[in-house]
């Protein structure tokens, strides 16, 4: 039986809401992070130590005398295919560390787009890695919750909004099940006080279906607060320019996938399991804060 879950990645917007939701379940919670001021800032009443992911000693420091570890790590604009990264390398160090000091169970947050593969191209990088750490993870012997999770609406508070302008790319063509970090925090929760020694794969979908543009449209009719506008680069434009600028190349990535990946609705299961998610867009846009 888990009581005691050390958290990294917990002061992120999607990390923070699991960390408050089992905080709250009861579980006894510490959280690893590079910026333990910051972290302590955010969780006063919570344990709080200091560590990385590229750092194995204080990995298994950290480790020592916990039930489970859930991880809400990712690549960022900033890594490289070459380079280490939070997702592939950053696993690897996870698990030896957690055979080494008893762990009993393993969360990791992955997605959906990881499966993403464009047409007439080479595989993706940052997908591979990201399939990587999942099959790192399932092949580690142990236990795991793995978390399959469609797009977060808190894209729309940070990420794809600057100021008053949404800033999209291309065409959206295929609806995704975009949820709200604070229901997939609820279903976290609700995982880790399962009665199981199982591994388990659970797909994380919010309750509506919407291509990026419904979304983005819906989000301006329903937030209060000011007056919002949606604009739409061409993607030729963008591709061409991130021939010259690293950020815009892994935006251009990501956009394509995001834009194109036929996300088919399987969390069913997940549902009748760990509860079905209530938050809509229009309802999240109406209490979103920027």
């Amino acid at each position: 039986m888990v009581t005691s879950i050390l958290i990294i990645g917990a002061t992120g917007r999607l990390g923070k809401p699991v960390a408050e939701h089992l905080i709250r379940a009861g579980f006894k919670i510490t959280i690893l992070s590079t910026n333990p001021e910051k972290a302590r800032k955010l969780f006063p009443e919570t344990s709080v130590v200091a560590g990385n992911l590229n750092d194995l000693p204080s990995l298994e420091k950290a480790f020592s005398g916990q039930d489970a570890v859930y991880l809400n790590i990712s690549i960022t604009s900033s890594d490289s295919e070459s380079g280490w990264n939070a997702e592939r390398d950053g696993m690897r160090n996870v698990i030896q560390a957690a055979r080494k000091t008893g762990i009993q169970r393993i969360g990791y947050l992955s997605s959906f787009i990881m499966n993403y593969q464009e047409p007439g191209k080479p595989r993706w990088w940052v997908f591979e890695s990201k399939r990587d750490a999942a099959d790192q993870l399932i092949n580690s012997g142990i236990p795991f919750f793995l978390f399959y999770a469609s797009s977060f609406m808190e894209n729309f508070t940070e990420g794809i909004r600057q100021g008053t302008t949404f800033n999209l790319a291309g065409k959206s063509v295929v609806p995704m099940h975009f949820i709200a970090a604070g229901d997939y925090a609820e279903q976290v929760s609700a995982a880790f006080r399962l009665d199981t020694s199982e591994n388990r794969e659970f797909y994380i979908q919010g309750p509506e279906a919407l291509t990026m543009d419904q979304a983005v449209k819906i989000f301006i009719d329903h937030y209060p607060k000011e007056k919002l506008v949606m604009r739409t680069a061409p993607m030729g434009l963008l591709k061409f320019l991130s021939l010259f600028k690293k950020d815009l190349k892994f935006v251009v990535g990501l956009v394509s996938a995001l834009n194109n990946y036929p996300e088919t609705f399987r969390a069913e299961s997940t549902w009748k399991e760990l509860g079905k998610p209530e938050t809509r867009m229009k309802d999240f846009a109406a209490n979103a804060r920027f």
